[in-house]
């Protein structure tokens, strides 16, 4: 389990694990999950990175948007105008309500998460420098790459090629093929199914192309959702 954490934000997430159960884990791969690899998965909004925080069983980082890692006002500021009303569908004025009462408790919360900055312009730069240190320390990077700006859907709509540039700055740089884990959480069953790895180069033999290889990524999790996730009648 994750151990770089700061005590009293070990603390908290012991506290808050009375309340989350552990999920089950439905793992297609024969070997132990390695470390120093790339996961990916769905957000399921707030429920999918509580999830992993509390009971993913490596040591990670998280990719996460640059307002949740900034200012207090920084952070109300996506709550309030982006997160609830547009993810979450939320009227305006309850947005700005939440948002007063969550932003001083996320704050504190991201800052123990230890996230990632990720960027829409050339500041990306910070964030693969910074992922790519811990992936040469053997923390492995966990990435949301479902686009969710107009909210989260159990069928994922489009992955996001971020992680791809990470994984190619990766192996140009060290010469080293990472693995990338395709995941998905169920809230409904409460479980994480963990697709077989695939390495970098393996995905470049399907396209060249960053946009096509996300599109198999995120076809391959609405599978993993189709037949773990749907209940049967």
């Amino acid at each position: 389990m994750k151990n770089n954490k700061r005590p009293f934000f070990r603390f908290v997430k012991s506290i808050l694990r009375l309340f989350k159960r552990k999920p089950k884990f439905i793992n297609y791969n024969d070997s132990v999950l390695e470390d120093g690899a790339i996961y990916l998965t769905n957000h399921n909004a707030a429920s999918g990175p509580l999830i992993y925080e509390l009971y993913f069983p490596k040591q990670f980082r998280y990719w996460g948007t640059y307002e949740m890692c900034g200012t207090y006002r920084e952070r109300w500021n996506y709550l309030a105008n982006i997160y609830f009303p547009n993810k979450k569908h939320i009227a305006e004025w309850l947005s700005k309500v939440l948002a007063t009462i969550v932003t001083p408790f996320m704050f504190m919360f991201y800052k123990g998460m230890q996230v990632i900055p990720t960027y829409p312009d050339s500041r990306l730069r910070s964030t693969l420098k910074t992922s790519m240190q811990e992936l040469q320390n053997n923390i492995s990077v966990i990435i949301f790459p479902e686009n969710s700006s107009n909210g989260y859907y159990d069928e994922l709509i489009e992955y996001f090629a971020g992680f791809l540039l990470l994984a190619k700055q990766y192996y140009l740089k060290f010469g080293k093929d990472l693995k990338i884990y395709n995941m998905y959480y169920c809230k409904k069953k409460n479980t994480i199914i963990i697709a077989k790895a695939i390495s970098y180069l393996e995905l470049t033999k399907i396209s060249n192309n960053h946009k096509i290889i996300a599109n198999y990524l995120k076809e391959q999790a609405n599978e993993l959702y189709r037949k773990h996730c749907i209940s049967e009648i």
